[in-house]
């Protein structure tokens, strides 16, 4: 089994995603400091959002049914559960 650390892994769509971004604040600082500045802003946002989905960050592993899988819980001091008419 590898325990090493795991490799980030990008997609071609990643990297040209990135490239866009990359232009694209590029491009906004033609408009004036403000617009550049928020464009970074934009596509820091973007690109962090982006890495914690590819690296898993907050994967929630599927439920595994149990034998009682469906069934509530009663409590013993409520006796034995009585269906509704």
């Amino acid at each position: 089994a590898d325990m090493g650390p795991r490799r980030m892994q990008f997609s071609v769509a990643g990297l040209l995603g990135l490239v866009a971004g990359s232009a694209l604040c590029l491009w906004l600082f033609r408009f004036g400091l403000f617009w550049g500045i928020l464009g970074l802003s934009v596509a820091k946002h973007v690109a962090v959002a982006y890495l914690c989905q590819v690296l898993g960050v907050d994967r929630r592993e599927p439920a595994i049914p149990g034998p009682h899988a469906g069934t509530a819980a009663v409590p013993a001091s409520c006796g034995t559960p009585v269906a509704a008419p």
